[in-house]
């Protein structure tokens, strides 16, 4: 099982840990903690590097299954054993660009579902640019420059981001 260290701590760069699994098929390994995010609900995952011993791995793709986090390593690289202590090391310009990203986007389906009462119906996103679809009937080109200016309000009052964890169920 990984213990997730992003729920709690989204400004972590870096966290040692040990390797809890290898599969050399899929050349990954799972650790027993982690700060990288697997991706999921249209975000995109972390990537970074593992520091073992001397060797400095590339971390391609991270993703959740079952209990585990699983990191896929630069394919000419050598698998580090499971027990290895590692450092991981976040590509800290990709998370922060997508830590942006990611909240920008929930102030749009924020202003957008107060002020319009729309869901969203899709999206997707990268580091500094996302896509929201929302259910609108028409959308003039009026409309996006009055959410527009809104989102901008919301931004420049600065309000405070406070993550809050449920339980599924809630």
């Amino acid at each position: 099982m990984t213990l997730v260290l992003y729920p709690t701590d989204s400004y972590l760069r870096e966290f040692t840990a040990q390797v809890a699994a290898a599969d050399s098929e899929r050349h990954a390994v799972s650790l027993d903690c982690t700060a990288f995010y697997p991706g999921g609900g249209g975000q995109p995952h972390d990537s970074g590097w593992l520091l073992a011993g001397d060797a400095t791995l590339p971390v391609v793709k991270v993703k959740r299954e079952g209990e585990h986090v699983w990191h896929w390593l630069a394919p000419d690289m050598a698998l580090p054993a499971v027990g290895t202590q590692v450092v991981g090391r976040l590509d800290w310009q990709r998370r922060y660009a997508l830590m942006r990203t990611h909240t920008a986007m929930h102030i749009l389906c924020g202003v957008v579902w107060r002020d319009y009462g729309a869901q969203v119906t899709g999206g997707a996103m990268e580091p500094l640019e996302g896509r929201m679809d929302f259910e609108f009937a028409t959308l003039r080109a009026e409309l996006v420059g009055e959410i527009e200016a809104k989102c901008n309000a919301e931004i420049a009052a600065a309000h405070d981001v406070r993550v809050q964890i449920l339980p599924r169920a809630e």
